[in-house]
């Protein structure tokens, strides 16, 4: 559990920002004794910068160019009247320590550097500037210094460090304090509250993040039917870039959801297909082989009719056999994606005229009327012309089908807007209500289908209302059984 928690994308960044805290906390920390502690070195130097130039001044520390004994020892009760931070030393010009205020065995260098001590004179570097403290011979401090003339000749230098060893006691002692105590936990308790605050902002960011990793693991746990109804919804148009991508994510989700849909869909028709060509094919090849066979085996006993009909009937089952693998290519290739309409002004009176003379002897062998009307040239549509052909066809032809002698079948256009509607009416023996939602399925025939025998394909229907789908348009039916059918839909129209 505490793996999960810690390989969590919040617990991550909650750790660095937790280690950034301490080392940036601990940084500021040895920022500020640093910065505090030169602001007060720098404070201290300039605030005695001109004390061991008074003092040579005021005192006469050699004589004869021998240490003045008594005006030092004078000089320097003086100033430890000041209190107990200053220490005094006298050194010869090359930096040797003569004499100092200390106790005897507290020195612990016989030399200065006399570099800083130069610098500090003549005011060649900014302060503070550090020289070395007698009493460390690892360590350095602010001082003040002054060169002791007798006459002009430099017999040495006052060198008076600020800030001596009893000053450092004091400020160990305050530094353990209860004071100091309370600072740090002042400060450990800001940067603890500062860490508390900047984890709560970046979980309220972060839960954006955890919304969209739970929507990812909802779909891959569930799948695309019950995962898509637990993803959240995101704003699409909002400028945040977390809500943008689960937006993305949600669109993304339901893309792959509709084409997995349709594989599934392709899938089964195509399951569907399979079983129905190899039950259609199945009929019209038997009866092919089964009377070819049959004249092959009595084609000495037949007589030159007998021969003729058998031969005949072979040849309407071959016809019927590619009928059926030309409109099964067909429905294929409309339900494909790259399928490309050649759109452009179709006369439709003109084209149902065409039809009706393609159909007519099959209309003439029923004795079923068909017309068109009005039989205006003008009336124009955009579309493709050999597309719109094959739904008349299609539409006739099972019209015809369902016929008996003395039907009418009657083609009505009317203009309506920007459109034009199409009806295609017979007075056959109608559809059953029960069936009229399955008509346009492919290879789905109707009960009062040709009386019975199974004679078609049954996919006429199925790619008329695919060509139309591809035109933008739907086609409605309604039917009442021994009354007729209407076939009705809308296309573009186009100006004549």
């Amino acid at each position: 559990m505490m793996s999960k928690f810690l390989s969590s994308f919040y617990s991550k960044l909650a750790i660095a920002v937790l280690i950034c805290f301490v080392v940036i906390g601990a940084l500021l920390l040895l920022l500020a004794h640093n910065v505090s502690g030169r602001y007060q070195q720098e404070v201290e130097q300039k605030l005695h910068a001109q004390l061991a130039e008074h003092l040579v001044h005021d005192s006469e520390l050699f004589v004869h160019g021998d240490l003045n004994q008594k005006a030092i020892k004078q000089a320097f009760h003086t100033m430890m009247i000041l209190g107990p931070r200053f220490e005094f030393y006298i050194i010869d010009p090359t930096g040797k320590v003569l004499t100092y205020s200390a106790e005897p065995g507290k020195v612990k260098r016989e030399f200065i550097n006399l570099s800083q001590v130069d610098q500090f004179i003549k005011q060649q570097a900014p302060m503070p500037i550090l020289g070395d403290d007698p009493r460390n011979p690892l360590k350095q401090k602010i001082f003040s210094a002054a060169p002791i003339y007798e006459g002009d000749e430099l017999k040495g230098y006052l060198y008076i460090i600020i800030g001596g060893e009893i000053y450092d006691n004091i400020a160990d002692v305050i530094r353990n304090s209860q004071i100091m105590t309370l600072g740090v936990w002042g400060i450990a308790l800001t940067l603890t509250f500062s860490l508390l605050l900047v984890l709560v902002i970046f979980a309220l960011l972060t839960r954006p993040l955890r919304r969209l990793a739970n929507d990812m693991m909802s779909l891959q746990q569930h799948g695309f039917e019950r995962g898509m109804t637990a993803v959240n919804k995101w704003q699409q148009d909002s400028n945040d870039e977390i809500q943008k991508l689960g937006a993305a994510f949600n669109t993304m989700a339901a893309t792959l959801d509709r084409q997995y849909r349709k594989v599934q869909s392709t899938d089964q028709l195509r399951r569907e297909m399979v079983s129905y060509v190899s039950h259609d094919l199945r009929t019209p090849l038997a009866a092919l082989q089964g009377y070819l066979e049959t004249w092959q085996l009595k084609r000495e006993q037949l007589t030159d009719e007998q021969s003729q009909q058998l031969i005949q009937i072979a040849l309407d089952n071959a016809r019927k056999t590619s009928q059926l693998v030309e409109q099964l290519f067909e429905l294929a290739h409309l339900d494909g994606d790259n399928v490309t309409l050649n759109l452009e002004p179709v006369a439709i009176a003109e084209l149902i005229q065409d039809v009706i003379q393609k159909l007519h002897l099959q209309a003439l062998e029923k004795q079923v009327t068909i017309s068109v009307s009005p039989q205006d040239p003008s009336l124009m549509v955009t579309a493709d012309i050999q597309r719109l052909e094959r739904v008349f066809t299609n539409l006739i032809d099972n019209a015809i089908r369902h016929c008996s002698s003395g039907d009418t079948i009657s083609v009505e256009l009317s203009a309506n807007g920007d459109k034009l509607e199409v009806a295609v009416i017979d007075t056959g023996c109608g559809i059953p209500k029960s069936e009229l939602a399955h008509i346009f399925e492919p290879h789905f025939r109707a009960s009062n289908s040709a009386n019975g025998k199974r004679i078609h394909s049954g996919l006429g229907l199925a790619i008329t209302k695919r060509i139309l789908q591809l035109h933008q348009a739907s086609i409605e039916v309604s039917s009442e059984q021994h009354v007729g059918s209407q076939f009705r839909f809308s296309l573009l129209a186009s100006a004549s």
